[in-house]
């Protein structure tokens, strides 16, 4: 109980899932640690809710909606762990989460970034058992959909899913934090892949368990998610694939693209969202290719390590997974 903890939560108008996510952090069996709630301008009466009944909560409010990017970097700020661990205000965590979650990291400093198992809200299974990345370097939630009593190996992944994740202090001081210029979606992802090619690593935990009921502020497919996503997708791929490797597997990108075409613009006739993420990534293409250089000069690990990282697109494991999401919609 010397390692102090700073749980940071984000909150949109989540009025109506604090109630569910605050008492389970409240109730941690690990004591030293603290509760940051940031506020991203809401307007509905979520601060006055966690004021009159969690005054040990420390809270930001913000004027502005900065995103889960720049909100949680509010957070940092005023953190004091050595720890930090966010989780989504849609998220529910047991009461041993943070104490399992952070007993890798006291156990091998080399481990930058520890994940949970993330079960979707009211069942037994996964929502998230560690992150994963495609040969065409987008991040994807290992065993999605899957029984969670089937993944209780504890193993090193590739990275972890920021609802419910806890990072290494002197990891964020050696690499950054989340990437305000993404504002919305894959921050974790990229933040995952610039930690793999500084050297740190990343523990899937499975006995730290987290429940989540999943795009609860935005929708899996509202045009606000297709657009933040597929434009941060490029970003990931920009800043972060070695150059070997994005020769390699540069077919592997154009067939993922093809794939999210005919997805979002041909079956949903998400044309608008699609067109102007893609148009918004060429226009900030230049600030991306600045960050990447610095990214890859401080890279520490060879493509062959990074290749092991990766899932191929066209696994078989993968492709069932994309199969069953296809069907569902």
């Amino acid at each position: 109980m010397t390692t102090k903890i700073s749980n940071i939560v984000l909150n949109w108008n989540g009025e109506r899932l604090l109630g569910d996510s605050l008492p389970s952090l409240s109730h941690q069996s690990y004591l030293y640690r603290e509760i940051i709630l940031v506020d991203n301008g809401s307007t509905d009466s979520s601060v006055s809710f966690v004021r009159g009944n969690f005054p040990e909560i420390k809270i930001i409010q913000l004027a502005d909606n900065k995103g889960f990017a720049g909100g949680n970097a509010e957070g940092l700020k005023i953190a004091e762990g050595q720890f930090i661990a966010l989780i989504n205000n849609d998220t529910r965590v047991d009461e041993k989460w943070l104490e399992n979650l952070l007993r890798p990291m006291l156990q091998n400093p080399k481990v930058g970034i520890c994940g949970s198992k993330i079960l979707l809200n009211g069942t037994e299974r996964i929502d998230s058992a560690g992150g994963g990345l495609t040969t065409a370097a987008v991040g994807f939630s290992r065993e999605l959909g899957r029984e969670g009593a089937l993944f209780d190996k504890s193993e090193l992944v590739f990275g972890a899913c920021g609802a419910a994740v806890l990072y290494r202090r002197r990891m964020l001081d050696d690499i950054g934090f989340l990437d305000e210029d993404f504002f919305l979606y894959d921050e974790d992802t990229d933040l995952s892949f610039r930690a793999q090619l500084a050297g740190w690593t990343c523990a899937y935990v499975p006995s730290a368990i987290a429940y989540h009921k999943g795009n609860a502020t935005s929708g899996r497919l509202s045009d606000t998610h297709i657009y933040y996503h597929t434009r941060n997708l490029e970003f990931v791929w920009i800043k972060n694939m070695p150059l070997g490797l994005m020769l390699r597997f540069a077919h592997h990108k154009l067939f993922q693209e093809i794939g999210s075409f005919c997805y979002l613009c041909l079956r949903h006739g998400k044309w608008v969202p699609y067109l102007r993420a893609k148009r918004d990534a060429l226009k900030m293409l230049p600030g991306m290719w600045k960050k990447r250089r610095a990214i890859q000069a401080r890279r520490r690990v060879p493509n062959a390590y990074l290749r092991t990282l990766m899932t191929s697109m066209f696994s078989w494991d993968f492709v069932r997974q994309k199969i069953r999401q296809f069907i569902a919609g």
